[in-house]
């Protein structure tokens, strides 16, 4: 069996008396694409809002890497790249602009030319310098997929990426979710 990079215990949550997460228990094998599948407010985005700790479990357990969440939050999280439901971006600023402002963030000195070459393999090629405000839906998708790439993380917790793009969008974006997986083995 392949090691395991996620586990959840137990996990739950309860938003008052509503409860929409009740004693999930998964684990992730390192380099395999795993989903969620299932209606709108199954609770598929709670869950990923809680293994990413941007909110609190109501009970249960989140270890990422071996290590559990809670006392290793900030290491876990510097090595995990992430887009929950839609990303947000500066509107006033290109998507150049954005991408250097978000890799100082994650402590990486702005690189041009890594900057592009993520803008080229998200397909936004030839879009950088326009302004987010400018962006389609799914052009911000992919921009936010490029913001996850930028510090080369070892997971990607993606909750609904293919939204907002169109069906040639969907197929290069699976292709790259594979390319990930095969060539980077993440």
């Amino acid at each position: 069996m392949s090691e395991i990079i996620l586990e959840t215990k137990d996990l739950t949550k309860h938003f008052g008396t509503f409860r929409a997460v009740d004693g999930l228990n998964l684990k992730v094998s390192k380099a395999c694409i795993f989903g969620f599948l299932g209606p709108n407010g199954a609770g598929k985005s709670t869950t990923l809002r809680m293994i990413l700790s941007l909110i609190k479990p109501s009970s249960g357990s989140v270890r990422i890497f071996g290590q559990d969440l809670q006392t290793h939050r900030t290491q876990i999280l510097g090595r995990i790249g992430a887009i929950i439901e839609k990303p947000d971006f500066y509107p006033y600023l290109s998507g150049i602009e954005n991408l250097r402002l978000l890799s100082r963030w994650y402590g990486l000195r702005p690189d041009a030319r890594k900057i592009e070459e993520m803008l080229d393999r998200v397909g936004l090629s030839g879009r950088g310098k326009d302004l987010v405000s400018a962006y389609s839906h799914g052009m911000k998708q992919r921009l936010g997929l490029a913001q996850a790439m930028m510090h080369d993380p070892e997971l990607y917790i993606l909750d609904e990426p293919t939204t907002g793009l169109d069906p040639k969008g969907i197929i290069e974006l699976r292709e790259l979710i594979l390319d990930l997986k095969r060539v980077y083995n993440k």
